[in-house]
């Protein structure tokens, strides 16, 4: 008779009842497109202003289509990790990866913690095994690990009963001394091995599986917190699960390299077994092998962002991924703080999610050649196409400026029936993101900060991440990776005392000249509407207070850059970049009042 304990299952999957956003979703769509047919209808009677309106409206139009398609069949897992340990002879050995790129970038601290927190795993020791990677060759990084290693001896088998607080504050502040001086001589021999290594040129960078379109395909991999088979990374579909005959030991070095402990391994794996391969321990072998390991086999290359692109084409062999979402959350991380750091990362992604859509392995492809299904490729279109979006963003945070310049109009006058459609929008729409918000258990300060970052990234980061792509289809540069600087949050309690936490930094990065020229453009605006120095409208088509309202909600999500303006050293926008801005955003007011004029 089967053990109850181990026939329970390790997690089930929960349909959610959205039919009330799914009303929504669909009552927004309609609107848009009654927008769109709006505009189509009544093309003859405006301008310029109004075809750029009708272009940026079909972009969010399309873009709304794709989020609908991506959010309609909403699936929650709900997993039981207590059950897991009732089931020891059954879990596979699992391969941990930690990578690292600058000491300095990347404080070693956070690494050590996040190798102690992976080694202290309530999982079976003999089944854990973990690598990590150092893109920079830091023997700093490697100090560390060294004394981490000492550390764990303590800390995992006994953390219950030794003191680990005072030992882990003493390994702690080993590891600042040395950032701030100098490593040991005894780990110079050590580290012997690693001096010749270049700066980016030796074992890849591996990253973890996030979350994403669950009830489609499953989530898209997206570099932090994941599993993956390894029969699955070697290669194999769900539709031929196993090798079938002996692989030649030629075939298997040409795929898997020189290491025939990690040959062996790969070929046990592909073969289908499930039994756990075993061999005498010897060190230089397991050595070799780790080298192999670590070379990330199976990952895909050629995109900032590799961990998508490898993700993707997993599902595109027809692979499904699921989420796994434990309460309290298993995997959380450290996200750079600040306006460069965050900009530098988002133009990375938008960079290495551009690279995907016009690359090789784009979703669309993989629908046609793979077995990626169709609305799991629309999924994925949703967030290749985040660098796209700055531009009708941005045309679109220009347009109710331009109209009051140029004594234009994009939006109906008071009192026209068709008025109702862009104000139906805008409420429906505000109103259901924040209950999103609110159902997810958080706050409308947080909504309305991500409506602000959005429009943020949307005019720099996104913007640069385009120009990014397009340079390297020209053949004119190729794109670099950039790494972002990961801040360790204080436990002391001091940052509540600090008036300058969380707020907006910037330098003389190029990246905030677009929106600050916005700012400016839209101030300006704002200025003449006030001050009644709007050109006389022809035909009565002039602006009117929609457009004024529209230029005062840009200004409102770029608050932070108007708190630029007058803030000094990292709070405040740099000189350099307020003259650029100036002279661009008196180009626009110039242009703007030509075409008024002509």
């Amino acid at each position: 008779m089967a053990n109850p304990s181990t026939s329970l299952p390790l997690y089930e999957r929960v349909a959610r009842k959205n039919t009330i956003a799914r009303a929504i979703e669909l009552l927004i769509l309609s609107l848009l497109l009654s927008l769109l047919a709006y505009r189509i209808l009544s093309f003859e009677d405006h301008g310029f202003s109004w075809l750029l309106a009708f272009l940026c409206e079909s972009w969010f139009a399309f873009n709304w289509v794709l989020t609908v398609s991506s959010k309609w069949n909403q699936v929650e897992y709900q997993t039981y990790p207590q059950r897991v340990l009732q089931r020891k002879l059954e879990l596979p050995p699992v391969d941990m990866f930690v990578t690292t790129a600058d000491p300095v970038l990347e404080p070693p601290i956070l690494t050590v913690n996040t190798v102690l927190s992976l080694l202290a795993l309530d999982y079976p020791a003999d089944k854990l095994a973990c690598y990590v990677s150092d893109d920079g060759g830091s023997p700093l990084t490697f100090y560390s690990l060294v004394e981490a290693s000492k550390f764990a001896k303590l800390w995992v088998p006994f953390c219950k009963k030794y003191s680990i607080q005072d030992e882990y504050e003493q390994l702690s502040q080993k590891i600042e001394d040395a950032a701030k001086g100098s490593i040991p001589c005894e780990l110079t021999c050590e580290f012997a091995g690693f001096l010749n290594i270049k700066r980016r040129n030796h074992a890849s960078i591996v990253k973890y599986l996030g979350r994403g379109v669950a009830g489609i395909q499953g989530p898209f991999y997206g570099g932090t917190g994941c599993f993956h088979r390894r029969k699955v990374i070697y290669g194999l579909s769900p539709f031929d699960e196993e090798i079938s005959g002996k692989l030649s030991d030629e075939n298997l070095q040409k795929t898997f390299g020189s290491s025939m402990k990690f040959t062996k391994s790969a070929a046990h794996i592909l073969s289908g077994s499930k039994s756990t391969s075993s061999s005498p321990h010897d060190l230089l072998s397991s050595v070799e092998a780790a080298n192999q390991v670590a070379a990330c086999m199976g990952w895909i290359y050629g995109s900032m962002t590799e961990d998508v692109l490898t993700g993707l084409t997993i599902q595109g062999r027809g692979w499904k991924s699921t989420n796994c979402t434990p309460t309290p959350p298993g995997f959380l991380g450290c996200a750079p703080s600040g306006g460069p750091a965050t900009m530098t990362q988002q133009k990375r992604w938008a960079t290495g999610l551009l690279e995907i859509l016009v690359g090789r392995r784009s979703p669309l492809i993989l629908t046609l050649r793979g077995k990626l299904q169709f609305r799991q490729s629309l999924g994925y279109l949703w967030n290749l196409l985040w660098g796209l979006r700055s531009v009708p963003e941005l045309c679109y945070a220009t347009l109710p400026a331009y109209c009051i310049i140029s004594g234009s109009r994009f939006l109906p006058k008071v009192g026209e029936p068709a008025l109702l459609i862009p104000l139906a929008i805008f409420i429906t729409y505000n109103l259901y993101t924040l209950s999103e918000y609110l159902r997810a258990g958080l706050s409308a300060r947080a909504w309305w900060n991500n409506q602000r970052m959005w429009r943020i990234t949307a005019m720099t980061a996104w913007l640069f991440g385009v120009f990014s792509v397009i340079l390297k289809l020209l053949g004119l540069s190729e794109t670099v990776f950039e790494v972002t600087q990961k801040e360790q949050s204080s436990t002391n309690g001091n940052d509540d005392d600090d008036a300058d936490v969380g707020r907006f930094t910037f330098d003389e990065s190029p990246i905030f000249i677009p929106a600050t020229t916005v700012l400016l453009v839209n101030l300006t605006a704002l200025v003449i509407a006030i001050l009644g120095f709007r050109p006389a409208a022809r035909g009565g088509d002039g602006s009117g207070i929609g457009e004024v309202i529209f230029s005062s909600c840009v200004v409102l999500c770029l608050w932070a850059f108007l708190k630029g303006l007058f803030g000094k050293g990292k709070y405040g926008i740099p000189l350099a970049t307020v003259y650029k801005s100036g002279a661009l955003a008196l180009l626009f007011v110039n242009l703007s009042r030509w075409t008024s004029m002509g």
